[in-house]
């Protein structure tokens, strides 16, 4: 029986070694290399090069890298699918020698060939390129149909492109039992915009860990950053990572950093409004406040403000935690942890400034040394968390203890929330409801009578549309209270007088709240009415 089988085996020899032998002969007579694989090591390091089907399209097999190329095989190496294989890796391999191999061998190695994964070459950690990924479709739909065929390396670079597309301030990957959710704020509203397999998941854990520089298997909370490469845009990204029950919970924040594209005209200052403002950024000395809640806008109205102040003979310092946008020509100053604005801009001022902006006052001192800086001719553009502009005012004399001197140097006062824009693609009329109408009925009373409309208003809201992923709202427009310090206004707040008394005489001066800009922007069809009583309330 052994010997019967050696027989057979001895047979099959002679016949492979036969049609060996022809393909060698095959070969020399077209003049092409020829391989027998039995005798030849593929490369995996090679291999991983390519895509694994391309292999059986085209018949092919990379071989090796020569000094003149890079050698692949075939079994028929006149077929128009080699040139196709050329065409499609000829950014990677230029030249490519074509050599001749058994149809047999091929089938041999048939295994190792389909176990091949193309291996994408890394970016370099702090860095994502996300220019060669396009989704055609923006949509939460089309975004779960990319999540579910992106290949792995992908998966980072697919949930980016969908959250600036979709104009996402902010990405929430939370891990499940069975999965994790993905979610999007868009205009200050967290949706739901896709599921993770908790394979994918990890991956994707992986991918934000390389690219923001984060411990592996970390068990407490961390925070990184890196740069996003999108048509001629640059991004930066941070990057929150805490500990959960099923995993680590990723946020990931989205950043415009280039403060250039930031106007003033594009905030939503009503026309009425700017004339103080334009008033205020001439005087070349002085505070600019920019008052609201976390959230409200208050960084992208300091930075339209420093844009529009920015030119080559001005020397503008910024002391910022974070710094959020570049601004050229600027000198931006990140503060170190444990490090007070106060300090920081006592440094500032020996380096002879003319504008300063100050990223926030939070504490007694740094009020006293911006004060200081605004009354010394330096234009100092600063922030501050308080309800309105009116508001501001006692609780920063009460922080300076110098009223007198404080109010002195306010150029104007500026006051905002954000309200989500109706989307335009799917606007309509809309009726509000009792108790919004009994809130309509009180702000129309207390309107300037040259801001009062001549007809019954009309409000409006989005039904929603493939345009706004069905939310109704597109994009966000700011409200806003500008409060200009007049002499009235000076001699009440230098006296203690109350709030109420404070408002009136702001009203008295012509000043619009945010709720009476609200409305007015809600009966010009841009947000919806309920909305501004949401935010005004919050």
């Amino acid at each position: 029986m052994n010997d019967d089988l050696d027989l057979v085996s001895k047979a099959r020899l002679v016949n492979r070694n036969s049609t060996e032998d022809r393909v060698k002969e095959d070969a020399e007579r077209k003049g092409l290399p020829y391989f027998d694989l039995r005798k030849t090591l593929l490369s995996k390091e090679i291999l991983e090069n390519f895509e694994s089907k391309d292999f059986f399209d085209c018949l092919v097999i990379p071989i090796k890298k020569e000094k003149d190329g890079l050698v692949i095989a075939s079994s028929d190496p006149t077929s128009k699918k080699i040139e196709e294989f050329k065409e499609k890796y000829k950014k990677d391999f230029p030249k490519m020698i074509v050599a001749m191999i058994s149809s047999e061998s091929f089938q041999d190695n048939e295994k190792l060939l389909s176990k091949i994964v193309k291996i994408t070459p890394p970016e370099k950690a702090g860095e994502v390129d996300i220019r060669g990924i396009e989704l055609n479709e923006k949509s939460f739909e089309e975004f779960q149909k990319n999540l579910n065929t992106a290949e792995i390396q992908n998966l980072l670079k697919v949930v980016i492109v969908e959250g600036f597309a979709l104009d996402a301030s902010d990405i929430h990957i939370e891990p499940g039992n069975d999965e994790a959710t993905i979610r999007f704020r868009l205009d200050g509203v967290l949706h739901s915009a896709g599921t993770l397999s908790n394979e994918k998941y990890k991956h994707l854990l992986s991918q934000v860990e390389l690219r923001s520089g984060l411990k592996l298997n970390a068990n407490h909370p961390q925070d990184g950053r890196f740069k996003v490469k999108v048509a001629k845009d640059e991004l930066a990204v941070r990057i929150e990572v805490m500990p959960s029950l099923y995993g680590q919970d990723i946020v990931i924040r989205i950043f415009n950093v280039q403060a250039g594209l930031l106007k003033i005209e594009d905030l939503g200052i009503r026309d009425v409004q700017m004339p103080l403002l334009e008033s205020a950024l001439l005087r070349p000395h002085g505070m600019i406040l920019v008052v609201g809640p976390t959230g409200s806008g208050k960084t992208t109205t300091i930075y339209s403000i420093l844009n529009q102040l920015n030119a080559p003979e001005i020397k503008m310092i910024t002391l910022e935690d974070p710094i959020e946008y570049t601004l050229p020509g600027a000198t931006q100053s990140q503060i170190n942890e444990g490090e007070s604005f106060a300090s920081r801009l006592k440094a500032v001022l020996r380096e002879d400034p003319d504008i300063i902006m100050l990223g926030e006052i939070r504490d007694g001192e740094t009020a006293k040394t911006a004060l200081q800086a605004a009354i010394t001719g330096h234009l100092l553009v600063t922030t501050l968390h308080a309800n309105d502009a009116v508001t501001s005012v006692p609780r920063l004399i009460g922080l300076v203890e110098d009223a007198s001197s404080f109010l002195d140097s306010v150029n104007i006062i500026i006051a905002q929330r954000l309200v989500r824009r109706i989307c335009p693609y799917c606007a309509e009329e809309y009726k509000p409801t009792d108790n919004e109408q009994v809130e309509i009925e009180k702000i129309l009373a207390s309107l300037p009578l040259e801001h009062r409309p001549e007809k019954d208003p009309e409000f409006f809201h989005g039904k929603g549309c493939s345009k706004c992923s069905n939310i109704g709202y597109k994009g966000r427009v700011g409200i806003f209270e500008l409060l200009r310090i007049s002499p009235e206004f000076q001699k009440a707040a230098s006296q203690n007088d109350t709030l109420g008394e404070l408002k009136k005489i702001a009203a008295k001066d012509g000043s619009l709240t945010m709720e009476q800009d609200g409305f007015l922007k809600a009966i010009a069809g841009i947000v919806n009415i309920a909305e501004v009583l949401k935010v005004i309330k919050e």
